[in-house]
């Protein structure tokens, strides 16, 4: 490494002023640093400690360990909520309302020299208490907060009473659920409601099948890159497309898709039995069968409709296929913390 590379990890703040103070988001004690000026952006700190996070030992060049799908997509549902990730969009601190337009965190590793660098910092500073001496490096997070570009750049006073309220914005969770459904092709008679268990809610709920269709996506690419006048840009986007979904499904087959309604719109997550009994794919395009659109469309039962792509079916399917109610997502609302 060359000097002009190691002076871009070096925490030198232009401007410090500190706040150490401890809020407690989501069951975790958070320490607030300090806010920092620099020259390219302000920025809210603080640090925290998840011991869940020595449980955690995904590694991405050991993927060969997971035998089939479904055991790939419950530890990655098991390793994405150990991060406990939460994201403050705004800080009020003595008047003042700092907004904030991104955000980073990640544990404390012995290799990343950058994070090292700023615990040291806040170290020498005295805002690390001798109660974490102790404490296994990769369970501390540093998290920082970025100011918004154009934001007036608060004036606090730091002989004066901080009064600080974070605003934290509203989240997204997903957990499992692997209920088993046969459903036939096509339309759904008598309401095609399903009920089973909801660990959320801690009993029981349901939903309804308003229908199992079959998509042609390559049609549908075509379609949609016709608005394209450029004839070059259109022929690009055209290949770039279907090289893409030629890894999700073969040109010689079409999509099942299910359209699903809930009411109270909770997102759910639809597997194939077929799909998740089967070895992984790890494809090099990152590409992945997952959601499709028309958000405003309302099924027949008066509530949101949804749609999940299942899997590639031949285009003269119409017989029954055995799904599984995989997962489904709830939210973590928006709440304020003094």
């Amino acid at each position: 490494m060359i000097f002009k590379s190691l002076k871009r990890q070096m925490f030198l703040p232009r401007e410090e002023y500190i706040i150490n103070q401890h809020v407690s988001i989501e069951g975790l004690d958070v320490l607030l640093l300090s806010f920092t000026i620099d020259n390219d952006k302000n920025r809210m700190w603080m640090i925290y400690e998840n011991e869940d996070l020595l449980k955690s030992d995904y590694d991405y060049d050991h993927r060969e360990k997971f035998t089939t799908n479904r055991e790939k997509l419950l530890y990655s549902i098991e390793n994405h909520n150990t991060y406990k990730n939460f994201y403050i969009s705004e800080m009020e601190i003595q008047g003042h309302t700092v907004k904030f337009g991104s955000s980073s965190s990640g544990p404390i590793y012995n290799h990343d020299m950058e994070k090292l660098m700023q615990l040291q910092h806040f170290a020498e500073r005295g805002l690390i208490f001798e109660e974490w001496d102790d404490v296994q490096l990769e369970s501390l997070v540093i998290a920082q907060y970025e100011q918004m570009e154009g934001e007036v750049t608060p004036s606090i006073d730091e002989t004066k009473e901080l009064d600080i309220v974070l605003h934290i914005d509203k989240r997204v969770k997903e957990i499992p659920i692997q209920y088993p459904i046969k459903v036939r092709f096509g339309k759904q008679n008598n309401e095609g409601k399903v009920k089973y268990y909801d660990p959320i809610l801690g009993k029981e709920n349901y939903f309804y099948i308003n229908e199992i269709y079959s998509y042609n996506v390559y049609e549908d690419i075509l379609k949609k890159v016709e608005e394209i006048d450029d004839v070059e840009m259109r022929e690009k986007t055209i290949k770039h497309l279907n090289q893409a979904m030629e890894n999700i499904c073969p040109r010689d087959k079409n999509l099942a898709v299910i359209r699903y309604e809930t009411e109270d719109n909770i997102q759910l997550q639809f597997h194939t039995k077929s799909y998740l009994e089967s070895e992984p794919l790890y494809l090099s395009s990152g590409s992945s069968i997952g959601f499709i659109g028309k958000s405003n469309e309302i099924g027949v039962n008066g509530y949101k409709l949804r749609e999940c792509i299942l899997q590639p079916i031949d285009k003269d399917f119409n017989g029954e296929l055995e799904i599984e109610l995989f997962s489904r997502f709830y939210e973590i609302p928006e709440r304020t913390v003094s």
